[in-house]
Order: C-alpha cells, then structure tokens, then sequence
C-alpha cells in the first residue's frame, strides 16, 4: 500500500464520523427562547430605528462638519443664520443620540417616531433658513420642538 492510498483511506475513515460529531450548541443570547430566536415586527421596527439613528448621526455629523468649514467662515452669512445653523445642527445631534435608546422605551415606535418627526421639522428648517436665508420655513420649527418633547415625555409611559 502506498502512502497516498493510505492518507486516502485515512482521510474517508476521519470523514466517515464527522456527520456523527455533535458539535457543542451556542448559548442563547439573554431574554431569547433556547433553540430559536424570536423575531418580530416590533423587535424588527426596532432594529430599524437604531439603523435609522445611526443614518440620523452620519448625516448630522455631516452638516456640521460643513457648517463649521463653509458657513462659519462665510462672511455673506449673518450671525442669525449662523446661530439657527448651530441650533440645528446641536438638536440634531443630541436627538440622534435619544434615538439610539428608543428600543429601551415602553413604546419604541411611538418614540421613535416623534424623535424622527421632530428632528425633521425642527432642525430641518433651521438648515434651511441658514442656507438660504428664507424664512418661510422656520414657521413649523415649533411643530418639530413640540415633538422632539413628546419624543422625550414618551421615555416615560
């Protein structure tokens, strides 16, 4: 028998028991049923909205990075401007961060929803206003505010 027949038939005997190995089970991660995960449309929803928030951080870090280079720096820009921009960009950030701990909430899309919303229509407008100096927009920042505080008061149900 040569030594390539013999490491052949070596080889098929090792393979022969490999379907019969039991290999050791994973421990289930905490607060999941042992053998399968759960998933569901809420626990789903919330996955979404840590997505979402991280989405929210990358674009609010986004826009200040450019506020800081391009519209501090820009003379054309009043100071009015320049502080709605800050504002803006300060809210969006720090609401980004609430939305993380939004799947801790009681009612996670609820809050969820309300954080986004009021990131929108408060932050947005402050953009816009620093960009284009219009005005028409900054008369729904309250409606954004307003929700940016249900979004908070929502951590307590």
């Amino acid at each position: 028998m040569s030594i390539t027949s013999m490491s052949l038939a070596q080889l098929n005997w090792l393979l022969s028991y490999i379907p019969e190995v039991a290999l050791p089970r994973k421990k289930a991660p905490i607060g999941t049923t042992p053998g399968a995960t759960i998933r569901s449309s809420v626990t789903e929803g919330m996955y979404q909205m840590v997505r979402l928030a991280g989405l929210s951080g990358a674009v609010a870090v986004t826009v200040g990075a450019y506020g800081a280079h391009v519209i501090r720096d820009n003379e054309a820009i009043d100071v009015r401007r320049k502080k709605a921009f800050e504002t803006g960009s300060r809210y969006h950030l720090i609401h980004t961060v609430a939305l993380f701990a939004t799947p801790s909430a009681r009612y996670p899309l609820i809050t969820g929803t309300l954080l986004i919303g009021g990131i929108t229509l408060f932050c947005g407008p402050c953009y816009h206003y620093s960009l284009t100096g219009k005005e028409s927009t900054r008369r729904v920042t309250p409606l954004g505010g307003i929700l940016l505080i249900l979004g908070w008061l929502s951590f307590m149900l």
